[in-house]
């Protein structure tokens, strides 16, 4: 009798024993899911501010951008007439459309979403910021270009940054900020209309135009 009374005692301290262990473990995965979903909504705030600042800091570049290309139409000072103190109107275009001249070449290409400045284009650069240097009265607009990949708004704001970069490397040599404009055209003005790598690569550009000499 006293084996059994101690047999059910021990198999009631047991199913004791096993309710408690439920118990807990079902409180620790109360716990768990509870911990993780705090985490879930921490990382979800935090994707959310880091999306709204991306998308104010492209606001801010496309008003800017808009600013630069309300002021496209701003008239250039006419070059003083043949023999003057600046150089023939003539002379200027023929240095820019004469395949011989160091100024023929107008385009500095990049790798794909990139937009700095490679090396070989430093004698391009060069050629164009004596130009302005010795013809103060021309202006340079710079315009950035990208191929069709990605969205219309990273692209203007990748274009931007292709051209800001070409202004900044005439600037280092001394040509006025105030005589560069540089806009961007996103992936508007294709110079290919292929969907291939050599068409990209193309597109993919930062042209130099001179306003009223092209």
């Amino acid at each position: 009798m006293k084996n059994a009374i101690l047999l059910l005692a021990l198999a009631a301290l047991a199913a004791g024993c096993a309710t408690q262990d439920v118990q807990e473990q079902k409180k620790a995965a109360v716990e768990q899911r509870d911990l993780l979903e705090t985490q879930r909504k921490s990382d979800e705030e935090a994707k959310r501010a880091q999306i709204a600042r991306e998308q104010q800091e492209l606001n801010r570049q496309l008003e800017e951008q808009k600013q630069r290309q309300a002021q496209e139409t701003a008239e250039v000072k006419p070059l003083a007439p043949p023999g003057g103190s600046e150089k023939p109107l003539g002379d200027l275009r023929s240095q820019l459309k004469d395949p011989g001249s160091p100024l023929f070449k107008r385009s500095v290409y990049y790798d794909y979403d990139r937009y700095d400045v490679k090396s070989d284009y430093r004698g391009l650069i060069e050629a164009h910021a004596k130009f302005m240097l010795d013809n103060k009265e021309v202006r340079m607009r710079v315009e950035g270009n990208c191929d069709e990949r990605g969205s219309t708004e990273y692209n203007l704001a990748l274009g931007q940054r292709r051209a800001d970069g070409v202004k900044r490397a005439l600037m280092v040599l001394g040509v006025p900020a105030n005589r560069i404009e540089a806009v961007s055209y996103g992936e508007e003005k294709p110079k290919a209309t292929g969907q291939d790598d050599d068409s990209y690569s193309e597109n993919r550009r930062s042209d130099i135009v001179y306003p009223g000499f092209e």
